[in-house]
């Protein structure tokens, strides 16, 4: 699950000049809360923050605990049950019906800073990490805060007994969860896996992969786009975010490593080109790493372009996209990206409401 690091590290940059940052962690939910167990919040000094634990409603109160623990420099848990009486609830403008539990911690310059710096460098080079986190504890060998960081390529950082943990978990393979707490004597650590964001490749620059790109980078994912026309090749048309490669789809594989996408959109709308950008994803296996392959045009379209490039047994989405009534770029872009948004989170894309949506004209 997507944590939207990239923005967390991003504020990290601006202020790693700072003298010290909080770092809020929500360690348990119950009910209906916005965010969930893992997620996190960085606090400046100046009150300036990335990263939401709520709507906006607990932020402001929020800030308030940070001020008490950049002046003391111990870490604090703050509870904020949505349940409890009227002034509390209406004072801070709630009304979720939950309780969300929260971690808040200062990480200095000279020491804390370096657990930022682990987790960027190990997310730059594509690595997940895995992190322990201890947030009950009575041994003052291992005091709440303290934290132990594992990547999948073997890199450690941290508290040697926490890192020892994170290892074990990873024993079986890398953990396909996003977060669980383990309670143990005297102690509770919450183990949070954090992944690179989710990388997309749009296969095709013409104007609507433009929109789609920007949704892509406002979700905090990577984008790559790749286009053989220099027309449209150009980085200045899309998010400065987006990676923009000039190639033939013949020769996509010698400008990217087509394994470490997670999804793709083809839409260039040549048969020949698209036939050409899928046989890059789907060979030689005959079945693609990825997982969302999304090809513009009707069911018959993308079955000739699986026929020519000889993966039957692929499971390409098309036509591209939720059926939620498109037909301009912009909302045609907020399908394809939605469908992308569920298939990565194994979601069906119906409505939380009523289930499948439809029957209205």
């Amino acid at each position: 699950m997507h944590l939207g690091t990239r923005a967390l590290l991003q504020f990290f940059q601006a202020h790693r000049d700072d003298e010290s940052l909080v770092l809020v962690s929500i360690t348990a939910t119950e009910g209906s809360t916005y965010r969930k167990p893992g997620a996190m919040m960085l606090i400046g000094p100046d009150n300036s923050y990335e990263g939401m634990i709520s709507g906006g409603c607990l932020e402001a109160d929020l800030l308030h605990h940070a001020a008490e623990v950049f002046a003391s420099g111990n870490p604090k848990a703050v509870t904020y049950d949505m349940h409890a009486g009227d002034e509390l609830v209406w004072g801070l403008g709630l009304g979720c019906d939950g309780v969300i539990h929260l971690l808040l911690q200062r990480l200095d310059h000279d020491g804390g800073f370096s657990l930022l710096d682990f987790i960027q460098r190990c997310l730059k080079s594509r690595s997940p990490v895995l992190m322990a986190l201890v947030t009950e504890s009575n041994q003052s060998e291992l005091p709440v805060g303290a934290a132990g960081l594992y990547s999948r390529k073997g890199d450690t950082h941290g508290h040697d007994r926490l890192v020892q943990q994170c290892a074990e978990s990873c024993r079986p393979g890398w953990p396909g969860w996003r977060q669980k707490v383990v309670s143990q004597s005297g102690h509770a650590v919450m183990l949070v896996n954090i992944l690179p964001p989710p990388r997309i490749v749009l296969c095709g620059a013409g104007p609507d992969a433009v929109p789609v790109a920007r949704q892509v980078d406002d979700l905090g994912w990577e984008c790559i786009v790749v286009d053989h026309r220099p027309a449209f090749a150009r980085a200045e048309r899309f998010p400065a975010g987006c990676r923009v490669i000039l190639s033939r789809p013949e020769d996509l594989q010698q400008q990217l490593d087509v394994r470490e996408a997670d999804a793709a959109v083809i839409m260039s709308h040549h048969l020949e080109n698209d036939a050409s950008y899928l046989r890059q994803f789907t060979q030689p296996a005959g079945l693609s790493p990825l997982r969302y392959i999304g090809v513009l045009g009707p069911a018959a379209r993308r079955d000739r372009l699986k026929e020519r490039a000889q993966c039957p047994q692929q499971l390409v989405y098309g036509p591209v996209g939720l059926d939620i009534g498109a037909e301009l770029p912009e909302s045609i872009a907020l399908s394809i990206v939605a469908e992308i948004h569920a298939a990565l989170n194994r979601r069906d894309g119906q409505s939380l409401t009523t289930g499948p949506v439809g029957g209205h004209a």
